[in-house]
C-alpha cells in the first residue's frame, strides 16, 4: 500500500539554517539542508538496519515532538572556556511492523546533527547504517578530505567529488560549497555502543557520500537498547570562522560525569623521545627534560615507550620525587594492549597514580571497531577514578568525548612531528599545517606535538612557533630538544604560550594555503600566522581587542634576505620587536614560503582616542 508523503522543518534558533525531513509514499526517510536559501545536502537517504528490523522502506509516521535546547556549561580546556549550547530539536517516532523508530533532529545555528534511537528492550544488533550525504547538482563543490586509514595519520587533500578515486574517507571532512557555504561533515559521540564511522564514495550515485562502519567491524554493532546512534553531524557557516570556532560537536556529547575538575590541568609538557628515542629508558635524561620543563616553566614531561623495558633505569617513583618539588608532573606512555583488560588496567593505574602519576598516553589503538571504542571508555572510566589524564594515540579521531570526560586532554589522529624523525619520509608540510586547523583541529583536541626546529621540517621557525598556537592541544608536547629551544630566540614566547583557551577567533585563512589565528588566555592574547607555497603578507585586524585599551604587541618574525623573495632558504633566523597596538589597528606581517609570525599582545593601558 502506498503511502501519503509527509514532510516536517526544523529551523536554526537564528533562522538561517532549514533542516527538512521526508517520508515518502514509499515509507522511506530522506533528508535536505538548506543555510541562507542555498542547498547545502540535497535530499539524503537515512535509514539504519537491525537484525529485528529493516528502517529504510515502509516506515509510518507515528508522532512528533518538538523541543528546545538552551544550556551553559564550562570546560577546564579547549578552544574556549564557556560553551552555549542553543539548538531546536525535532523527534518523529516511527513505525514498521509495530518495531518502533526515533529520528532525532537538531537544528543550530552553526549546523545540524541527527541520530537514530531505537527503544525496544533486550539485545539488538545493528548491521548497517544506510545514511547518506548527497551535495547539490550544479554547485561548485571544493573538498578537503583524508583517504581513511584506522589512525588517520594522512594529509587531508584539497579535490574534488568527481574526481575522488579512493572508496573510503575518513571524517572530519570539508567542503567549500558555492562560493559562500562551508560544511564539514563529521560525527560526534561515538561510544562502546557503537562503532566509529566514516564515508564511502558512490560512483553508481552522483555526488552521494554513504556512511561506512570501521572496516574491521566484521560483525554487526552489538548493544541493548534502549540505544541510540552517534551523531551524524554537520557543522555549516558562511565562512571559515564558523567552521573552525565552532563548539557543536561538544554539545551533542553528555554533561561531563566528573564534578570536581581540580585535578584535570592543562598544560605544556617537554618530550625527550623526539630528539632521543633512547631517552625514555635513561634516567639521568628524564631528569634532564625535567629540570628543562621546570626552567620553562611548563606543567608536565612525557615518559615515552621503553621506560619500563628490562635495560632501562629509569625509575619512575625517583623521577616524581625529584620532579615534584620543581613543580613538574610526569605522564607515562603505555601501549594499549597492557591496558585493554580491565583488571589489568585497574592494577596498574592504581600503581601508577599510587607513585604520583598525573597522566597516561595510551597508544597503538588503530581500529575503530566497537570493541575498541569500548576499551577506549574503560580506560577512560578507570584513569577517572584514580584521577590520571589520558592522551591517545595511533587513535581514532575525537568526536566531542572532552565534554564527558574532561580528563581525556588530547589525543593524535594527525599526521604530526613524529614523522619528520624518518629521514625517508617528507613529514607534515606547510599545506598539511594550513589545512588541519579547518578539518582535524576543529572537532578536538590533537596532538601533533608542535615546535620542531632541529630537523628539516621544509617549515621556518616562526612558522614553527605558530603551530603551539594555532594547532589546539590541552596538553601541548613540545617536540624538540633541550639545545634546540636554549638556542632560540622564540625561547621566552614558548615560555609564556599555555595550553588552554579562553576564546579563538579565525582572523583570516585557506585552507592548504595560509591561516592567521588569535586565541586569548585570561587577558592576554596570542596570535599565530603561518602559509605555505608562496608566502605572502598576513593582515593582522586587532579589531578583536578591547576598545579603549593600548596593548603591547610582541612581535617574532622571520628574517629576510636579498634572494627570499623569489627562492626559500631554510628560515631559521627570528626577531623581536615591540610595538604599542589598539583594537584599530591592523598588523601587516610579510611571511615567508612556509614562514610564519607569532605575537604576543598583552594590556598595557588606557588610551585616549
Amino acid at each position: 500500500m502506498k503511502l501519503v508523503e509527509q514532510s516536517w522543518s526544523l529551523q536554526s534558533p537564528d533562522g538561517s539554517i532549514q533542516f527538512h525531513v521526508v517520508l515518502d509514499g514509499l515509507g522511506r526517510l530522506g533528508y535536505s539542508v538548506n543555510r541562507a536559501g542555498q542547498t547545502i545536502l540535497a535530499q539524503s537517504p537515512l535509514g539504519i538496519v537491525t537484525g529485528r528490523e529493516s528502517y529504510t522502506e515502509g516506515l509510518s509516521f507515528n508522532s512528533a515532538v518538538s523541543a528546545t535546547i538552551d544550556e551553559a556549561y564550562t570546560l577546564p580546556h579547549g578552544k574556549t572556556s564557556h560553551y552555549i549550547n542553543q539548538a531546536n530539536e525535532l523527534t518523529l517516532c516511527l513505525d514498521k511492523n509495530e518495531h518502533e523508530l526515533l529520528l532525532v533532529c537538531r537544528a543550530y545555528n552553526d549546523g545540524i546533527a541527527f541520530r537514530y534511537e531505537l527503544s525496544e528492550e533486550g539485545e539488538i544488533q545493528i548491521t548497517s547504517e544506510p545514511t547518506g550525504f548527497v551535495l547539490p547538482e550544479e554547485t561548485l563543490v571544493n573538498v578537503w578530505s583524508q583517504k581513511f586509514m584506522e589512525c588517520y595519520e594522512r594529509t587531508y587533500d584539497h579535490n574534488m567529488l568527481e574526481l575522488m578515486d579512493e572508496e573510503d574517507y575518513a571524517f572530519p571532512m570539508l567542503f567549500q560549497v558555492g562560493n559562500d557555504n562551508w560544511m564539514l561533515l563529521t560525527e560526534a559521540a561515538v561510544y562502546g555502543e557503537y562503532c566509529a564511522s566514516h564515508v564511502k564514495v558512490r560512483r553508481d550515485k552522483e555526488r552521494t557520500l554513504e556512511l561506512a562502519f570501521a572496516p574491521d567491524q566484521t560483525v554487526p554493532n552489538v548493544t541493548n537498547n534502549p540505544c541510540a546512534t552517534p551523531w551524524r553531524t554537520a557543522i555549516i557557516g558562511g565562512d571559515l570562522a564558523a567552521i573552525v570556532e565552532s563548539t557543536l560537536v561538544f554539545h551533542l556529547n553528555p554533561p561531563s560525569e566528573i564534578d570536581d575538575l581540580a585535578w584535570i590541568k592543562p598544560g605544556r609538557s617537554a618530550w625527550s623521545w623526539h630528539p632521543d628515542s633512547m631517552s625514555p629508558r635513561d634516567q639521568e635524561k628524564q631528569k634532564r627534560f625535567v629540570d628543562f620543563a621546570a626552567e620553562m616553566g611548563w606543567e608536565y614531561s612525557l615518559v615515552d615507550g621503553g621506560w619500563d623495558r628490562e635495560e632501562s633505569t629509569t625509575d619512575v617513583p625517583e623521577l616524581i620525587r625529584y620532579a615534584e618539588p620543581k613543580g613538574v608532573g610526569i605522564w607515562l606512555w603505555s601501549h594499549f594492549k597492557n591496558l585493554k583488560e580491565e583488571d589489568e588496567c585497574r592494577r596498574k593505574l592504581a600503581l601508577w597514580a599510587g607513585w604520583g602519576v598525573k597522566g597516561i598516553k595510551v597508544d597503538f589503538f588503530d581500529s575503530d571497531a566497537q570493541e575498541r571504542i569500548q576499551v577506549y571508555d574503560m580506560i577512560a572510566r578507570v584513569a577517572m577514578e584514580y584521577k590520571l589524564m589520558i592522551n591517545y594515540h595511533g587513535s581514532t579521531k575525537p568526536s566531542g568525548e572532552e565534554r564527558r570526560w574532561p580528563h581525556v586532554m588530547t589525543r593524535e589522529g594527525i599526521l604530526g612531528a613524529e614523522y619528520w624523525k624518518n629521514d625517508l619520509n617528507e613529514g607534515p608540510n606547510a599545506a598539511h599545517n594550513c589545512t588541519v586547523p579547518f578539518t582535524r583541529n576543529v572537532v578536538g583536541a590533537m596532538d601533533y606535538t608542535p615546535v620542531t626546529f632541529s630537523r628539516v621540517t621544509r617549515t621556518g621557525h616562526c612558522h614553527q612557533m605558530a603551530l603551539a598556537v594555532i594547532f589546539e592541544s590541552a596538553v601541548q608536547n613540545f617536540a624538540d630538544s633541550i639545545e634546540a629551544y636554549e638556542e632560540s630566540i622564540g625561547k621566552p614566547f614558548l615560555k609564556q604560550v599555555p595550553a588552554a583557551w579562553d576564546q579563538t577567533v579565525l582572523l583570516e585563512g585557506y585552507p592548504g594555503r595560509f591561516v592567521s589565528m588569535a586565541r586569548r588566555s585570561g587577558e592576554d592574547w596570542f596570535v599565530g600566522a603561518i602559509c605555505a607555497a608562496g608566502g605572502r603578507k598576513a593582515h593582522i585586524s586587532l579589531d578583536f581587542l578591547e576598545s579603549g585599551i593600548a596593548y603591547e604587541a610582541e612581535i617574532y618574525e622571520e628574517v629576510f634576505g636579498p634572494l627570499d623573495h623569489y627562492r626559500f632558504k631554510h628560515s631559521t633566523e627570528i626577531t623581536v620587536r615591540k610595538e604599542t597596538v589598539t583594537c584599530q589597528d591592523t598588523l601587516h606581517l610579510p611571511l615567508k614560503v612556509n614562514g610564519g609570525s607569532v605575537i604576543r599582545i598583552t594590556k598595557s593601558g588606557k588610551f585616549s582616542s
